[in-house]
């Protein structure tokens, strides 16, 4: 059956305006809290990780509130596969780089328990709402963890890497009143395009007689990705590449945990199919092999970015087969 344009625009709008929402929240946020005085750590653990997920995040709890949650769990999923597999590798192509273990160490492994622990939560048979909420809970002590670390007593690398971070998505200095309303703006941006990309995506689905799931794993998450992209972009242009991989790995983390523990609690269902059987699999052993790449040879070159983007083109490729 033949896709209706309207939806095609419709879906291609609502992904336009994610991406502007989710930069304007990222970079109005940033520099808001650096003019307020925020340390950079904090900057990069919160709005920047939660700025970069807001549309997956936002675009998640609308799908969840329209009954549609495999539409929501396709976005997390596919969006962290995609950070990894997709967007990591692309910057190490224009620019191969290396990065210290204790800058990423802590949040490599915790990407891999994340992706495990979402994977175990879809088999155990318990009700989805309370461990929905358990995941949320579990990243906010993980950003209890986080907040409890000084910045001096931070590895060196580590620091200077939050720093990095918050001085290039703050960007340059501007006045409050501007800030507040790109905050609003990106905000308003976002809750319109989740609205329309949700409702578009829903339609695709009954017209093309394919799976919200797929969809959520496909056109979705390539553009719930592209602020991470974007910020990708502007580190290889700065040469500051290793902050690509800082940016990765928290959007991941908040993908799996803020996003699908908040979708879970709200639809009080987890991630079924083949969600639960092939993704989520794929999903741990691709973060396991990012985070053997980088905490093993602490390096990120073209032969390794080529591995990484042959993975992903291969679990897509299954996954479209199956």
């Amino acid at each position: 059956m033949a896709i209706p344009f309207p939806l095609v625009a419709q879906a291609l709008a609502g992904l336009l305006l994610l991406m502007a929402g989710g930069q304007l929240v990222v970079r109005g946020g940033a520099a808001l809290a650096r003019r307020l005085g925020v340390s950079a750590l904090v900057i990069g653990l919160v709005i920047v990780g939660f700025g970069t997920s807001a549309p997956e995040l936002v675009t998640g709890v609308r799908a969840a509130l329209a009954g549609a949650p495999a539409l929501a769990f396709g976005n997390a999923i596919g969006a962290s596969l995609a950070n990894l597999l997709l967007v990591l590798p692309l910057a190490a192509l224009l620019r191969p780089f290396a990065i210290g273990r204790s800058a990423i160490r802590n949040d490599a492994v915790a990407v891999i328990l994340a992706a495990a622990g979402l994977a175990a939560l879809s088999f155990a048979p318990v009700p989805a709402r309370p461990g929905g909420i358990a995941l949320v809970l579990l990243l906010a002590g993980w950003l209890a963890i986080g907040f409890t670390r000084e910045a001096g007593e931070l590895a060196p690398d580590e620091a200077a890497l939050q720093e990095r971070e918050a001085q290039l998505v703050a960007g340059r200095q501007q006045g409050a009143p501007v800030l507040i309303l790109m905050l609003g703006g990106g905000l308003i941006a976002l809750v319109t395009g989740a609205d329309r990309v949700v409702d578009a995506a829903t339609g695709v689905a009954r017209a093309a007689g394919i799976g919200e799931d797929v969809l959520g794993l496909t056109l979705l998450s390539f553009g719930t990705c592209l602020p991470e992209l974007a910020t990708a972009v502007i580190a290889v242009r700065r040469r500051q590449i290793d902050i690509v991989v800082g940016n990765v790995l928290g959007s991941c983390l908040f993908n799996l945990l803020a996003v699908a523990g908040t979708v879970q609690a709200i639809a009080d269902a987890g991630p079924a199919g083949l969600a639960r059987t092939l993704d989520l699999p794929a999903l741990v052993l691709a973060a396991m092999l990012v985070a053997g790449l980088l905490l093993g040879r602490q390096r990120l070159d073209r032969a390794s970015a080529l591995l990484l983007m042959a993975a992903y083109g291969g679990w897509l490729l299954l996954r479209l087969l199956s």
